[in-house]
């Protein structure tokens, strides 16, 4: 199907109807959909996902796009996906850098606002606190890194498809690390992957300076490593993502990544992948880095399938994040090691 988000048409696999449950949560701008697990973990916090749209986008569908409700049940986790305000051509935006995408000088607290949303969701319902994140598409992914700017106390981990942080370092404070992903095609002609500048208006850095910018924030002190290559775009043959990550000598909870979508738009083509690996590695990337327990790899206290999953989408992988046994690489070792300690987890 297709679906006009950000401007743009975009044509992606048919979404799943997901078995969620859906509430409203009431701001002063009204009703933001919260989708929640069906059949909800008894007794456990969940994490949160906020997710925004692009500029001229809305909520509904942005989310057809991204579709990461379908992996609600699987992965237990809330999902809110709310609105921008509107300008005077009835366009949809958020307030975000110095360069997108409050062009009328509306300046709305939107940053504010999305706080004060999490924290009627977090009144209302039982959120991991260590587990807050915030995803967005172009304007909204503009938008996902003034969240992590100014509200470092509270989002664990940002994940930003064409979007950037601000081109001035001085412009951005958080005053703690925040995990930071950047997704960003190649061939984008709406956000140039490399970063673009509009005479004596605004500039906004490329894909790797905005992850290079965040490094500095979250005192990294190393190399970019590369990891194994991912399948998101469906309209490219192969594994056309290449992952490039810095997580030497970064504080406890500030790991920086970028996945470059070799020959990918401004809307890629996304294929079913996305959604499981956007999902997988916003929840593994909690405020906290401590496992609560053995073979519990994305830290929802109980050992499953999606460990299991976890653990053997990096087989033979040396980088040492899920090396449970300790000998330099993922294998027999650390599968036997998860397989016993399958089910809820005993030493939290």
């Amino acid at each position: 199907m297709s679906v006009l988000v950000g401007g743009c048409l975009l044509t992606q696999a048919t979404t799943p109807a997901g078995a969620v449950d859906t509430e409203q949560v009431a701001t002063d701008r009204g009703n933001v959909p919260l989708y929640l697990p069906s059949s909800p973990d008894p007794g456990t916090s969940l994490p949160l996902v906020v997710s925004l749209h692009g500029y001229t986008g809305n909520g509904t569908s942005h989310e057809n796009y991204f579709n990461l409700r379908s992996r609600i049940d699987e992965r237990q986790f809330m999902l809110c996906v709310p609105n921008g305000l509107t300008n005077s051509q009835g366009e949809r935006f958020w307030n975000a850098t110095d360069f997108c995408c409050d062009f009328e000088g509306q300046n709305p607290d939107d940053s504010g606002y999305l706080r004060t949303l999490i924290e009627t969701i977090i009144a209302d319902h039982s959120v991991d606190m260590d587990s807050i994140h915030v995803v967005g598409h172009s304007n909204g992914g503009f938008m996902s890194y003034r969240m992590a700017c100014e509200n470092a106390d509270l989002v664990a981990s940002i994940a930003s498809l064409a979007g950037a942080t601000f081109s001035d370092a001085s412009d951005c404070s958080p005053d703690e690390p925040v995990h930071v992903l950047q997704i960003h095609g190649t061939n984008d002609t709406v956000i140039a992957y490399d970063g673009s500048c509009i005479p004596f208006f605004a500039c906004y850095p490329g894909a790797l300076g905005s992850i290079m910018l965040w490094s500095g924030y979250n005192q990294c002190s190393g190399d970019m490593e590369t990891r194994t290559n991912l399948d998101l775009d469906g309209s490219i043959s192969g594994a056309e993502t290449s992952r490039t990550l810095i997580t030497e000598g970064c504080s406890e909870h500030g790991a920086c990544e970028l996945w470059a979508i070799n020959g990918g738009s401004h809307g890629p083509s996304f294929n079913s992948n996305f959604s499981r690996e956007l999902v997988d590695w916003l929840l593994e990337h909690r405020r906290s880095s401590t496992v609560p327990c053995t073979g519990d790899l994305d830290g929802n206290l109980v050992v499953d399938g999606a460990d299991l999953s976890n653990l053997l989408s990096v087989w033979a992988d040396t980088s040492g994040d899920y090396d449970l046994d300790g000998d330099g690489i993922v294998g027999g070792g650390d599968l036997s090691i998860l397989l016993g300690a399958w089910g809820a987890c005993t030493n939290p």
